[in-house]
């Protein structure tokens, strides 16, 4: 099995984490052809007994949230690609931007900062599932919550848009090195497997660090972080 692959986003000292198997990271600076053709490859060689109209709703719809996450700003997408339970065909993408103010004091209160961003949350999205969960790292706010996206119709040749239903999880992490956050995004629209996604989640935050891991260090997925609005160790 392939090992975890460390990562630490562009101009943050001393922040790791690490993506488990089945994660490939993107090149943000790749031609999208030149990406989509790649991606269908994968999906050729890992899924051979998915329709053909499965496989290139997956690279288009992938390659669309690729693109909105590259706008927002994003330091490190990934995307995976998993056989459920079921032998079933899953995919999602992971995104982890850098929220760093222009200028401020070098040290932060990073329960207030969470505890803030859990309040903020809770104002922007009231129907959304709002906590605080303590990671080794540190605290971090929680947010899950389902959208509604429409993709360009375009993207698939149609005239109308194609609606989704995405279910997405946020991780926003204070920094210990100085102000600023780490917002981790992951959504899917495999909202049947929520739950074993979460397992995969719980496993990647957990792996968050101010050391750069190890290359024999390779942790066990844990439990999924309670989102009950309670702080809890992972």
């Amino acid at each position: 099995m392939p090992s975890r692959e460390a990562v630490s986003p562009a101009g943050v000292p001393d922040f790791w984490f690490e993506i488990p198997p089945g994660f490939t990271e993107f090149d943000l600076d790749e031609d999208p052809e030149a990406r989509m053709l790649r991606m269908a490859d994968a999906t050729d060689s890992l899924f051979a007994d998915a329709t053909p109209t499965q496989k290139f709703s997956l690279v288009v719809s992938s390659e669309y949230i690729l693109q909105t996450m590259i706008a927002a700003g994003a330091e490190h997408v990934s995307s995976c690609l998993l056989r459920m339970p079921g032998d079933a065909l899953s995919q999602g993408t992971l995104c982890v931007i850098v929220e760093q103010p222009d200028a401020g004091p070098r040290s932060q209160d990073r329960q207030g900062s969470a505890k803030r961003t859990a309040a903020q949350w809770r104002e922007f999205y009231p129907d959304a599932e709002v906590g605080l969960v303590m990671l080794p790292y540190g605290i971090s706010a929680l947010c899950i919550q389902d959208q509604d996206l429409l993709i360009p119709g375009a993207l698939f040749d149609l005239d109308e848009p194609v609606p989704a239903t995405v279910r997405q999880v946020q991780f926003c992490v204070p920094l210990k090195t100085g102000p600023g956050s780490v917002l981790f995004v992951f959504m899917t629209e495999d909202i049947d497997h929520w739950a074993d996604y979460l397992e995969v989640l719980s496993g990647i935050m957990r792996s968050v660090s101010a050391d750069e891991p190890r290359q024999e260090d390779n942790p066990e997925v844990g439990g999924a972080p309670n989102s009950e609005g309670t702080e809890r160790q992972a």
